[in-house]
């Protein structure tokens, strides 16, 4: 039963928190807590577009917490519409819902033995150069070789993030019921290398030279070096998503996908 509720809008869009008004009025009026902080709630309303729900992935702190997003920004691939969300609401709350579970990736940035960068993505990390020059991309699975070469980056992604970057740089689209991974080189300075779809249960490790930036699913970035090892894994956390259309109607409708 979902008795707790923390919500988390954008505050960067117009008129935002006179909708976050009307929703907390609405839920209070049902006896329902809304956390002014977050804690440990049942429920998350990410007010937004996707970035909002990205957000709401690294706020996450067990796997029973759901995620609702509301569309108000202008990506929303990942978010219900905004129509009739009171009536939508009321219906969640009484338990009249269906989840989508995604997989979760997390990623360490070790130097000299030490952790010293630790994230968590839905979509993606973006391994990227940070100057003019390509750079030099090493990655492997349980010390067996993958690919080396020389390019722009690599995105290494779920299959949730498969329609994400991924897919502008000509990567598959991936069910988001496909427990895997996706490695899409960008730019590599060869015809050999394309993407690749690895099993979820496997570590990822990747050296690049001389330096690049990570980027953590479009929200955070870290900068590393050629000394720098960056292990990728499947998180133990799971993202539980109320998304009210199914996987295939949705690549229609933003994509044009099949028409």
């Amino acid at each position: 039963m979902i008795k707790k509720i923390f919500i988390l809008e954008n505050k960067k869009i117009e008129g935002i928190e006179i909708e976050k008004e009307k929703i907390e009025n609405l839920l209070k009026s049902c006896g329902k807590i809304v956390e002014k902080e977050y804690k440990n709630p049942d429920l998350i309303l990410a007010m937004g577009g996707d970035g909002t729900i990205l957000k709401a992935i690294n706020l996450l702190k067990n796997n029973k917490t759901l995620i609702y997003g509301i569309k108000y920004g202008k990506v929303g691939f990942l978010t219900n519409p905004s129509g009739n969300i009171e009536e939508k609401i009321l219906r969640i709350i009484n338990g009249k819902f269906k989840i989508s579970e995604r997989i979760l990736i997390e990623l360490i940035v070790k130097r000299e033995e030490k952790n010293i960068f630790k994230n968590r993505a839905l979509n993606d990390f973006l391994i990227q150069r940070k100057g003019i020059r390509i750079i030099d991309i090493k990655v492997e699975i349980d010390k067996e070789r993958i690919f080396d070469f020389r390019g722009d980056g690599i995105i290494i992604s779920t299959p949730t993030g498969s329609t994400a970057y991924s897919l502008s740089v000509g990567g598959p689209i991936i069910h988001p019921d496909i427990e895997c991974f996706l490695l899409t080189p960008f730019s590599p300075y060869t015809l050999s290398i394309r993407p690749i779809v690895i099993p979820s249960d496997e570590k990822i490790k990747i050296r690049v030279s001389p330096e690049s930036k990570i980027i953590c699913d479009g929200q955070k970035e870290f900068d590393v070096t050629r000394q720098d090892i960056i292990e990728i894994k499947k998180s133990k956390l799971t993202a539980k998503l109320i998304i009210e259309d199914n996987f295939f109607s949705k690549l229609q409708k933003k994509f044009n996908f099949g028409k």
